[in-house]
């Protein structure tokens, strides 16, 4: 039977008043993986937040409900993480954290798990080594990591995400993917729908025909004991006939911007990394996190008031 994954729980609920109840944390700018497609803001540019300046900004933030740890590759301030996910266990706050599971130990996955992690999320897109070694600039070996570190995780009864992201070159592969997870022992499947990358000239975008097919195919083949979110995909979902099913089928809303912001370790605040890299404030100059929709900078107002969508824009230009 599929339950929803309570970290996630915001994105289901119906839209409603503006508020900061979730705050992705960019731990650190740094990564030891170099992947064409990446929505890291200024990715090594050496910024990095440590724990105790992340759990003093989370304590003026009483409305917080999920805080997500990410990079970079977030477990390079891997002590700064776990120091994090304890204090917020402690406070009845979720946490999940954003990682291409390459430096995870058995050691580290039980220590996480015990200081109440909510759920560990990891990108996973091939299940091929030398496939996923050419798209993320590693030695093919580390495919092998990855695996027994998902397995790892599994075994641990972490919950455990894994997402992957919809595009060219994973579109012809999403059924086989999909039963790689369920093999794995992961019960929790995230499609991202992809979007262009203007920043890096990624545009190797899935149709929305391809994007239908492959939606379309993961739902009907469905194990009964696995949970689908698709991501990405809310503002056009029903245009496209897609529609959430009983039994662990979700459209998640998207809250970056309306419920949800991003923190960089140099203080500036992003509307979202991935879709809307707009910096609207620093929480070193003057920008309070605590009453930033009270005072919304204009920049998010704008977004507010305008609701921008890359993901809507990159399969309906020119329609």
């Amino acid at each position: 039977m599929t339950a929803k994954n309570r970290y996630k729980s915001l994105e289901l609920e119906t839209p409603g008043v503006y508020e900061l109840e979730g705050l992705e944390v960019g731990v650190t700018s740094n990564c030891n993986f170099k992947c064409d497609y990446c929505c890291a803001y200024n990715r090594d540019d050496g910024q990095c937040i440590d724990a105790q300046e992340v759990i003093r900004i989370i304590g003026e933030l009483p409305r917080l409900k999920r805080v997500r740890l990410s990079g970079g590759e977030v477990t390079l301030k891997y002590q700064d993480c776990l120091d994090i996910v304890t204090y917020c266990a402690a406070h009845g706050i979720d946490t999940q954290l954003n990682t291409n599971a390459s430096l995870l130990t058995e050691e580290r996955i039980h220590a996480l798990r015990d200081a109440g992690l909510s759920n560990i999320h990891i990108s996973f897109n091939y299940i091929d080594a030398n496939a996923y070694s050419a798209y993320y600039r590693v030695h093919p070996r580390m495919y092998e990591r990855l695996e027994r570190n998902i397995r790892l995780c599994t075994e641990a009864g972490l919950e455990t995400v894994l997402e992957t992201l919809l595009f060219e070159g994973t579109q012809a592969n999403m059924l086989a993917i999909s039963q790689k997870v369920y093999d794995l022992g992961v019960r929790i499947h995230e499609i991202q729908n992809s979007i262009m990358m203007p920043h890096s000239d990624w545009s190797s975008i899935v149709s929305w025909e391809s994007l239908v097919r492959s939606v379309k195919e993961l739902i009907e083949f469905k194990k009964e004991d696995i949970t689908l979110y698709f991501t990405c995909m809310d503002r056009f979902a029903d245009l496209l006939g897609l529609h959430e099913q009983p039994g662990g089928v979700y459209f998640s809303n998207c809250v970056d911007g309306t419920k949800q912001l991003h923190l960089h370790g140099n203080g500036d605040i992003l509307i979202c990394e991935l879709c809307h890299p707009v910096v609207i404030g620093n929480i070193y100059h003057g920008t309070s996190l605590k009453e930033i929709y009270a005072k919304q900078p204009p920049a998010l107002a704008d977004f507010l008031e305008n609701r921008p969508c890359p993901a809507y824009d990159a399969l309906f230009t020119g329609e």
